[in-house]
C-alpha cells in the first residue's frame, strides 16, 4: 500500500472505529458513504469513494476506491469504547482506539507504520450525517488535516 494510499485509508477508517465502538448508540450504526464532493483531504488525493458498514456488534468493514483507481478494504472487531487500541485488520501494524464522549461523538486515536493521528467524529442529530476530522502527520512530518462528510444509506 503506497503512502498515500494509507493516509486516505487512516482519514477513511475513522468512520468505521467510530461507528464500530459505538455499539451501545444507534446513531453510528448502519452504512455510510463517503460524500467527496462534500469532503476536503489535505493533502490529498481524495478517494474515489467510500462505504464503511458499522454493525450493531461485530466486525466493521470499510471498502474504498483510492484515487488511482485501487480497491482497498479492511475491517476490525467493535468492542467497548474504553480507549483500548483495536487491530485493523487488512493494514498491518494499524490499530485505533476510541472513546465516546456524547451520544453522538467520538474521539480516536490513529497509529499506522506511516502516520499518527486523531479523529473527531460527530453524527448529526437528524442521524443523516456524519462528519469525521481528522488531523496529525504524515511520516514525512508534513501535517494532515481532512474533514470527511457521510451520509447515511
Amino acid at each position: 500500500m503506497s503512502k498515500l494510499t494509507l493516509i486516505a485509508a487512516v482519514a477513511l477508517v475513522f468512520p468505521t472505529a467510530l461507528l464500530s465502538q459505538a455499539h451501545h448508540n444507534d446513531s453510528f450504526v448502519g452504512t455510510w458513504k463517503l460524500n467527496v464532493a462534500k469532503s476536503k483531504f489535505n493533502p490529498g488525493p481524495a478517494p474515489k469513494s467510500e462505504t464503511v458498514t458499522i454493525p450493531a456488534q461485530g466486525k466493521v468493514e470499510v471498502h474504498e476506491v483510492t484515487a488511482d483507481g485501487k480497491e482497498v478494504s479492511w475491517s476490525y472487531t467493535s468492542s467497548s469504547s474504553d480507549g483500548t487500541a483495536i487491530p485493523i485488520e487488512g493494514i498491518e501494524g494499524a490499530t485505533v482506539s476510541g472513546k465516546m464522549t456524547d451520544e453522538n461523538i467520538i474521539d480516536h486515536t490513529w497509529k499506522f507504520p506511516d502516520f499518527t493521528g486523531t479523529g473527531h467524529g460527530v453524527v448529526s442529530k437528524n442521524g443523516k450525517i456524519m462528519t469525521y476530522t481528522m488531523t496529525g502527520n504524515n511520516d514525512q512530518g508534513k501535517p494532515v488535516h481532512n474533514v470527511m462528510t457521510f451520509q447515511k444509506q
